[in-house]
């Protein structure tokens, strides 16, 4: 597994103090919000990476938290442990001060630190909502041309983006057009599952902070891994709880961020205390992943911790009976501490993936269909018995089968249920959610199939 170069032009990182709107320009620049941002400080804390496309060229900016020189505790090193980590992928920095605050000592020890890197520093004075230009004492830093802008209000970007894109070397690549599409891929679970402590073994890098304290990851942070030329993106999130027990606007924010990350995922790895069992959190956030109809992989974490002589199939078991609405899922027990069965996580991800894209053929769900039809056939309908016609299968996010019966579109609910366990025992689908289409043999749809099989025959 490795994690492929950037090839969209220059590496960018915003630097600064805390709260001097480094987020709020990181996601005017993108284009959209994907850092959290609050007035609150230090909210940003891992390393964020976006993509800019300005007038044919092509930026990556780095978005991390605040640069600080008197940290006295854990988390507040990590944050600068990540903010170092951005500085050395960087082809160059965005330093940015506060328009409003002017310039403050902070500042200056900031830039010393940022010269001794030896990496191109383009000066931008933000929160100018009110000034014509930059402040005159931003002058005496001895930086060339200092923007003024107003990332709240996007005063002032364009012409950022014009100098970025013109004047900062980046490394050799090819453009974003040219990009393969990746499989997307969400971390999703609760606070202290050990989703990030996962991410990071999937890596094998410290990507994200890791801590005990609830929630500690706060933006749905993306990273790109290739594994067997296939490649991916792993988007960590926070961890869900129920709306309810929300009262933080960062932690709203967040969750938010992390619904946004089911929304856009292929696969989601939701992440299971495996010395807790299954809580109504996590079925809460199973239904979600159900209802958008995404590939699902469970992943019993903290297998290091459960007492010896606990059986692997039955702990298995015992969650598939908690989330039985879930059961399509494939279980796989890991110790993201200890690395144990991490990379067998991943061969699951490419599978139901590829799963999810290819599906059966029309001759494979019919044959599937009939066999449930023989071994257990449907409730018969006002005496008459429901008979299958056909059966074909449809892509789409999540996949469907779509039958045709007589009489027209009667199909029991539990009779469904009886069915999808059935197509879920198949192979070919684990990890696949799928829905029933059920069609009488008079629809529009089975009519349109019927002519065109009769065109094909010479028939009238």
């Amino acid at each position: 597994m490795s994690s492929p170069a950037s090839a969209h032009g220059p590496v960018l990182a915003i630097v600064g103090r805390p709260n001097v709107g480094k987020s709020t320009l990181f996601n005017r620049l993108v284009g959209h919000r994907q850092a959290v941002v609050a007035p609150a400080r230090g909210t940003t804390r891992d390393r964020i990476y976006g993509r800019v496309e300005w007038r044919g060229g092509w930026l990556t900016l780095i978005d991390a938290g605040g640069m600080e020189f008197d940290v006295r505790d854990v988390l507040g090193d990590a944050v600068q442990r990540q903010l170092g980590r951005a500085l050395e992928d960087a082809d160059g920095v965005l330093f940015v001060c506060d328009a409003q605050q002017g310039l403050v000592p902070a500042d200056q020890m900031i830039l010393e630190r940022l010269r001794r890197i030896g990496k191109p520093i383009v000066l931008v004075v933000n929160k100018a909502d009110h000034h014509l230009g930059v402040p005159p004492e931003f002058f005496s830093l001895g930086l060339d041309d200092p923007l003024a802008v107003s990332a709240l209000h996007g005063r002032g970007t364009g012409d950022l983006l014009d100098r970025l894109v013109a004047g900062v070397p980046g490394r050799a690549g090819g453009s974003g057009a040219a990009e393969t599409i990746s499989v997307g891929v969400a971390i999703i679970g609760r606070q202290n599952v050990g989703k990030s402590s996962l991410l990071n073994a999937l890596l094998r890098d410290e990507r994200v902070i890791v801590s005990d304290a609830p929630g500690t990851t706060r933006d749905a942070v993306d990273t790109a891994l290739m594994v067997r030329d296939v490649p991916l993106t792993l988007i960590d999130t926070a961890g869900l709880r129920h709306r309810r027990k929300v009262r933080d606007p960062v932690d709203l924010f967040a969750m938010s961020r992390s619904l946004e990350a089911i929304d856009r995922c292929d696969v989601a790895l939701m992440v299971l205390d495996a010395t807790q069992g299954v809580t109504r959190d996590d079925q809460r956030i199973l239904t979600q992943v159900c209802r958008k109809g995404r590939g699902l992989i469970l992943v019993l974490n903290k297998w290091d911790l459960v007492t010896r002589g606990k059986s692997g199939q039955a702990l298995t078991e015992a969650v598939q009976r908690a989330v039985a609405f879930a059961a399509f899922a494939p279980v796989v027990a890991v110790s993201a501490k200890t690395g144990f069965q991490v990379s067998r996580a991943v061969t699951l991800v490419l599978e139901v993936a590829r799963r999810m894209q290819q599906g059966l053929s029309d001759a494979e769900c019919l044959a599937l269909m009939q066999e449930a039809w023989r071994r257990q056939p449907p409730p018969r309908w006002r005496g008459r018995a429901i008979r299958l016609l056909g059966a074909q299968w449809r892509p789409g996010r999540p996949p469907a089968l779509e039958l045709t019966v007589a009489p027209a579109g009667r199909m029991p609910a539990p009779y469904q249920n009886y069915l999808r366990k059935m197509v879920h025992a198949s192979p070919k689908l684990v990890g696949v959610p799928v829905r029933f289409i059920v069609n009488g043999p008079d629809t529009p749809r089975s009519l349109a199939r019927g002519a065109r099989g009769r065109r094909r025959a010479g028939a009238p």
